[in-house]
């Protein structure tokens, strides 16, 4: 059994295990961008509407959420067996004003209350924050990492006997941090091309307006510091960076800190001195280097 598989067994376990006349144990559904939230959850949902239960679904985006009714009102309380499964959970608290927050979570904290099962990227700070109204509020689930063995589950069978046993393929693999849609865009654009290298730079033209999106909404300074980690290589120091960037030495480190704090960079090993720097998105980097 993968991690994947044996995940979902897990919250199944403890939808299974959520008791009549009791407050249900929420979950949340943590990971990075692309790696799969959405289709698991949706996986989940079908399984709880095959089982014959109830499954209200509120899918990103939530422009028509504006307060706790819109989504209490959507569900159907004189059934037990609810569910309520949000995605991107965390994009839609920060478009939801704090008193809306605490009557939607007054909702779900009641004996009976249907179960949310809601996604997150990464942990939003208010699920850990004590004076917000979520806070404590999930059991969290962090996405397993892709393994080899999940491909034949996410790649269409024509695709999947393409590149199972494509060493070229299987080299990226590792790098594309599980971002499902980027492998099996990879995958798809390989049936066209022999180069890796090639439907490498396919699938980053696929992808173009969302890594303009994402660097345009950075300010100067951080656009600048990514920039130059970008140019510096894969993997870069500050002062490197600094290098490429024409920054100062304040300000890339300013940047380097803030960048890795949104999670759009890490640091490599673990030095505590000279410390390299790398941009988690593979394919984003490579967006950069050419831009």
């Amino acid at each position: 059994m993968t991690k994947r598989q044996q995940f979902k067994k897990s919250v199944f376990d403890i939808i299974d295990s959520n008791r009549p006349n009791s407050i249900p144990q929420h979950l949340l559904v943590s990971g990075n961008e692309g790696v799969g939230k959405t289709c698991i959850i949706e996986s989940i949902a079908s399984e709880l509407l095959s089982r014959g239960f109830k499954v209200t679904k509120f899918l990103y985006p939530h422009s028509n959420i504006v307060t706790a009714d819109d989504i209490i009102n959507k569900v159907d309380v004189s059934n037990n067996n609810n569910y309520i499964i949000i995605d991107d959970f965390d994009k839609m608290l920060q478009s939801l004003p704090n008193e809306e927050q605490y009557r939607l979570r007054a909702f779900l904290f009641k004996k009976n209350a249907p179960m949310l099962i809601a996604t997150s990227t990464g942990l939003y700070e208010g699920f850990s924050d004590y004076r917000m109204p979520f806070y404590d509020a999930f059991r969290v689930f962090h996405i397993p990492e892709l393994e080899y063995e999940d491909l034949a589950d996410i790649l269409p069978k024509k695709e999947y006997e393409a590149v199972k046993n494509d060493e070229t393929f299987l080299d990226v693999l590792p790098k594309l941090g599980g971002n499902l849609n980027y492998i099996c865009s990879l995958a798809i654009a390989l049936q066209s091309c022999n180069s890796v290298d090639v439907a490498i730079q396919s699938v980053i033209a696929q992808n173009d307006r969302y890594f303009r999106l994402l660097f345009s909404g950075l300010s100067g300074m951080l656009q600048r510091t990514l920039y130059g980690l970008a140019q510096a290589g894969e993997t870069a120091s500050s002062a490197e960076v600094q290098h490429q960037s024409g920054l100062t030495a304040a300000n890339t480190a300013s940047g380097l800190f803030r960048l890795e704090k949104q999670g759009i960079i890490s640091r490599v090993g673990d030095k505590k001195r000279n410390v390299t720097y790398k941009i988690n998105d593979y394919l984003l980097g490579k967006w950069l280097k050419k831009t």
